[in-house]
Order: structure tokens, then sequence, then C-alpha cells
């Protein structure tokens, strides 16, 4: 019973990781306009993926990297 779910949560903890956020996302989670979140994307410091012309953000990758900009 314990073992099943230790299973569950770390499969959830897997899909979690895979999931990834567009810039009109990001812009809804912190409150700014969808233009102020694509300028993150375009910083050195965001984790943002390119996949073809869109930009991304793993979901995992975007909270570790809020609360290093945590004043």
């Amino acid at each position: 019973m314990e073992e099943e779910i230790r299973n569950e949560i770390s499969e959830s903890k897997a899909e979690d990781e895979l999931v990834f956020l567009t810039p009109m996302e990001v812009s809804k989670i912190i409150g700014c306009s969808v233009q102020a979140a694509r300028e993150l994307f375009y910083r050195e410091d965001f984790p943002t993926i390119k996949v073809g012309k869109n930009l991304k953000v793993m979901k995992s990758a975007f909270i570790d990297w809020c609360r290093e900009r945590r004043v």
C-alpha cells in the first residue's frame, strides 16, 4: 500500500516537470501584460525553451526561477 502511494507521488512529480508554459500563461500567473511576459522570455537568466518559433518555459523551472528572484 505504501509503495503504491510512493509510486503515485513520483509519477505526479514527473508529470508536473513536463508541463510547459507559454508567455500568455506566465502573464496570467504573475499578473502582467503578455508583452511584459514575452520580454521575460528573452532575459538571459530566464529558463526559456524554444520550440520551433514558440517560446516556452518548463513549469518547474519557472517556479524555481521565481523562488530565486523573490525579494
